[in-house]
């Protein structure tokens, strides 16, 4: 039985920034912000949603449209909104468990 050494770490780190130094990390090297992203998860959400509801109203007006594609669309919107809402729910728990914390 042998054991094998420990490889030692090939990558540089960069150092941290002191007490009252800017971090090196900014929103502006491309980076998107919280908000941006949040934005596009709902607009993505939303186009989903529209899709999945324009294809069921154009089955039910009897236009030709494949079922398997209605139900898809309807299930990845489903699991998109359940989604969306679980993450909502776990936002608004933080939110209240560090509303109760004391200081």
């Amino acid at each position: 039985m042998s054991i094998d050494p420990i490889a030692p770490i090939t990558t540089t780190i960069s150092p941290i920034s002191g007490p009252g130094e800017a971090a090196a990390i900014s929103p502006a090297q491309g980076d998107a912000s919280f908000v941006d992203l949040l934005s596009q998860a709902i607009g993505d959400l939303n186009a989903s949603i529209s899709h999945a509801d324009q294809l069921a109203l154009r089955m039910a007006a009897g236009q030709e449209v494949d079922l398997h594609q209605v139900m898809v669309a309807l299930e990845a919107a489903t699991i998109g909104l359940q989604t969306a809402l679980q993450i909502r729910n776990r936002a608004l728990d933080a939110y209240r468990e560090i509303m109760s914390m004391t200081i």
